[in-house]
């Protein structure tokens, strides 16, 4: 992680320091002039001294606004209720450099420049409170516009241009809260918006690998068993006969076993520490040996391999593979006795292709085993997720499965 990432995420860890840091900001920005006003001003002592209380209070709560948002609004609410009802100064224009040096204006103190920052609260408060939090702040601001106004009239009186002015004022007022609310209302949605699309999406990712487990389960132990029962049957019908025979079909019951669970394993880690998708999964490497454990229960297999898988992403690889299995265990269960099985993986500069056909066998002498399709869906929906085409279907007496990926899929 760069230095840039760990700051932010240091950041998103302490809200208070950077917010701390944006109220001294701010305090930088309208402290001064606010403490010209202050000093230029003539009532007494202590309106000038809760006036400016007042101010820091506001600028304190911007260091709150995230950690206790309702409660920094509140604060500085309340600071500036207390400035509203502060009786009006007057102000000593030259004091402030101002043109027409040594005239005096009366002004209600809530115009000192730090009173702005109570806008950053209202802000906060829409961005990050629900609903009725946010609308009752701004009730509240919207009311605080009201009462600025009555005392800007308290202040100046019937102004030369009369209520048209006040009018204005209002409306600038208003403008002013109601903005900075729905700009706030803005970011509070845009967030909800984005923690409910990466709810979805992991939600969708759990679902894609539940899928996808539940695949490589069904792969792992419908192809195991059809191989550990075709030898089973094989063992007991020659046993009297032919002991080495059965020695070699328990042998083989043995080690595709002992695969399956190794495959199982493999499957399973996933839910314990691996993320998602980091599991080994097998590939087009692996088929050979898939080929000669069926080989092992007595099938004819033929294996031909053609080109250089130069177009296969990981993903499509692996769903290759467990096409090829899935294919070679239904010709075992459904099939007849003596079925010939043709594996064929061509690749070629723009696409792969893997197939595997049966030619049906002698389908009176041996009756199939029922099932319900779940395997073929499932490799349907690997190769389809991995970019390729899929086709299943009865060809020539017997049963072909057939899978394309093409070089476009690995650019897509």
């Amino acid at each position: 992680m760069t230095s840039t990432g760990r700051l932010e995420r240091w950041m998103r860890a302490h809200p208070v320091a950077p917010d701390a840091l944006l109220a001294l900001a701010l305090a930088a920005v309208t402290g001064p002039p606010s403490l010209e006003i202050l000093r230029s001003a003539t009532s007494p002592g202590w309106v000038l001294w809760t006036a400016g209380v007042c101010g820091v209070a506001v600028l304190a709560s911007v260091a709150l606004r995230r950690i206790a948002t309702q409660a920094a609004f509140l604060l500085a609410g309340l600071a500036m209720a207390v400035t509203l009802a502060l009786p009006n100064t007057t102000v000593r224009t030259a004091g402030l450099g101002l043109a027409g040096a040594g005239n005096e204006i009366e002004i209600p103190l809530f115009f000192l420049p730090s009173s702005a920052v109570f806008l950053v609260l209202l802000y906060a408060v829409a961005a990050h409170c629900d609903r009725v939090p946010s609308r009752l702040a701004l009730g509240i601001s919207l009311a605080g516009a009201l009462l600025c106004t009555a005392r800007t009239a308290t202040a100046y009186g019937i102004l030369p241009a009369g209520w048209l002015t006040l009018l204005l004022a209002l409306l600038a007022l208003i403008a002013a809260v109601a903005g900075t609310w729905s700009v706030g209302r803005s970011h509070f949605d845009r967030r909800r918006r984005l923690a409910e699309e990466a709810a979805e999406a992991a939600e969708r990712a759990v679902t894609g690998e539940r899928q996808r487990i539940a695949r490589d389960m069904h792969d792992i132990v419908a192809h195991s068993l059809a191989v550990i029962v075709r030898q089973a049957e094989g063992g007991a019908a020659i046993a009297a006969k032919s002991p080495d025979r059965a020695v070699q079909a328990l042998t083989v019951i043995a080690g595709t076993a002992r695969e399956a669970l190794t495959d199982m394993r493999g499957t399973l880690q996933v839910l314990r520490e691996a993320p998602p998708g980091e599991a080994v999964q097998p590939s087009l490497a692996a088929i050979p040996a898939l080929v000669e454990r069926v080989r092992a229960t007595g099938v004819e297999v033929r294996l031909t391999e053609q080109g250089t898988a130069g177009v296969m992403t990981p993903g499509a690889a692996t769903a290759a593979y467990r096409l090829v299995q899935e294919a070679l265990t239904n010709s075992v269960k459904h099939a007849g006795s003596n079925p010939t099985v043709t594996v064929t993986v061509t690749h070629s500069p723009h696409a792969s292709v893997v197939t595997v056909a049966d030619d049906g066998g002698n389908a009176e002498d041996r009756a199939p085993v029922p099932g319900a399709g779940a395997g073929l869906r499932g490799a349907q929906e690997r190769v389809h997720a991995a970019g390729g085409t899929f086709e299943a279907g009865p060809a020539d007496g017997g049963f072909r499965v057939r899978a394309e990926f093409r070089a476009r899929d690995r650019e897509g």
